[in-house]
């Protein structure tokens, strides 16, 4: 916590995996299955494309911070095409079973940036810091994901309740829009990485 350089990164690392792992774990199936009436067919062929699209991001990230010139600027980049793939999802979360199906998976094409944002954070560790900094990330980005799942569900409790199915799953998309908007802010302060 020392490393002033970090205390720009963590806020955006905190929720950074919390969108994806949440929605593609958790919320995907219900969500299609009560706003669509998807089968389970549907929905399996669903979450497989968001898993195979956040291998596929993982995989092919390399050559994409090679294209911006930096971990920081690629992060940048991938958070705000999920800021834009869920302010969608949040406003037409009732729309297309078709559309919300490719905005599903690609939320998980961001994925990345929990690798590219734990690159950058670990730039700035001492050299005898590395093990336990590297692990603290991690810890901070893990319980961000158990956090986030722990509070999404008295959000769609309260919604549903007085809201129809769909518009309860669009404040869904919006309780993870809010954090990860603002842990982008935080992260646009940040120090460059100076990997170009």
């Amino acid at each position: 916590l020392r490393v002033r350089e970090l205390r720009f990164i963590l806020p955006l690392l905190g929720v950074t995996y919390a969108a994806s792992a949440c929605i593609r774990g958790l919320w995907a199936g219900p969500y299609l299955a009560e706003v669509f009436g998807a089968s389970d067919y549907r929905i399996g062929w669903v979450t497989l494309g968001m898993g195979l699209a956040m291998v596929t991001a993982n995989l092919s990230v390399g050559r994409v911070v090679r294209l911006f010139g930096s971990d920081k600027r690629t992060s940048i980049a991938n958070t705000a095409l999920l800021c834009a793939v869920l302010t969608a999802l949040w406003l037409g979360s009732g729309l297309s079973l078709w559309l919300s199906s490719v905005l599903l998976v690609m939320v998980c094409i961001s994925d990345s940036s929990y690798s590219l944002i734990m690159s950058h954070g670990r730039a700035y560790l001492p050299q005898h810091l590395v093990g336990r900094g590297i692990t603290f990330m991690n810890m901070v980005s893990i319980a961000g994901v158990g956090i986030m799942q722990f509070l999404s569900r008295p959000v769609y409790l309260s919604s549903s309740a007085s809201h129809p199915p769909a518009q309860a799953y669009g404040y869904i998309f919006l309780f993870f829009l809010i954090p990860l908007a603002i842990g982008l802010v935080f992260y646009l302060f940040s120090p460059e990485d100076g990997h170009a």
